[in-house]
């Protein structure tokens, strides 16, 4: 084997390698350095043994709990789909297979589409509690067993004379839920509160009329004094007339 020396760089052939500090290697003979060829790592002393112990293992940490997610928010009841050819009525909820106009309500569907029927279907259209009441009854929708909540928004209808908006959206709860027993309850008393209404205002008709009546008798009893006056005036007058000219 023909190696180089490290130091002065002077070719050496050996047999083999012999044990020299640090490892195993040779000695130069042009120079007599000591050149390693195979390293080997020293051990280390005892007292770099007991110097510095190994460090226990670190124990395993316990995996931190992970929070856990909110529940997800129920998802609002929706109505069944439709099948095939049904339409269901914006307005009013009435589902038939599809025709020109509603069997309940009326609407003209192609009037509906084209747009010029929409503002007929929104009694909110303009008001000024129109998104109070949207999102009350938003809220409502998802409450059925709040039984004073919903009076007291039927009720809020009525006062504004809004009840055809409470009509549309108990319809259309009911179109998905038609056995509900809640809902038609709610229903009751949508239409009682607009029987009261109308009610109320066939009671101020009458007063209206009976107001009209007694004001047309007042007329004729007053004309009928200033007609009979004037006859009677006529009369008088045509009587002395005759009896100037008979004297």
């Amino acid at each position: 084997m023909r190696v180089t020396c490290r130091e002065c760089a002077g070719a050496v052939d050996l047999d083999g390698l012999k044990p020299v500090e640090g490892g195993f290697g040779f000695d130069c003979p042009h120079c007599a350095a000591v050149n390693v060829l195979a390293p080997v790592a020293a051990e280390p002393s005892p007292e770099a043994r007991t110097a510095s112990p190994a460090a226990p293992p670190e124990p395993a940490r316990a995996s931190e709990p992970v929070p856990a997610e909110p529940p997800a928010a129920p998802e609002p009841d929706r109505a069944e789909p439709l099948p095939p050819g049904m339409t269901e009525c914006p307005k009013c909820a009435h589902r038939q297979y599809d025709d020109d106009a509603c069997h309940r309500c009326g609407l003209d569907f192609a009037r509906y589409r084209a747009g010029q029927a929409r503002g007929l279907l929104d009694p909110l259209a303009g008001h000024p509690l129109a998104d109070t009441l949207r999102r009350r009854w938003a809220e409502l929708s998802q409450r059925l067993d709040d039984e004073q909540g919903h009076r007291d928004f039927i009720g809020l209808c009525a006062e504004h004379k809004l009840l055809e908006y409470a009509g549309q959206c108990y319809r259309k709860a009911a179109a998905g839920r038609p056995e509900d027993p809640r809902i038609t309850a709610y229903r009751e008393k949508v239409i009682q509160a607009a029987l009261v209404r109308v009610g109320r205002l066939e009671a101020r008709a009458q007063r209206v009329v009976s107001n009209r009546l007694r004001g047309m008798l007042v007329v004729g009893v007053v004309a009928f004094i200033f007609l009979a006056f004037a006859v009677g005036l006529w009369l008088l007058s045509r009587y002395q007339t005759q009896w100037q000219a008979a004297g």
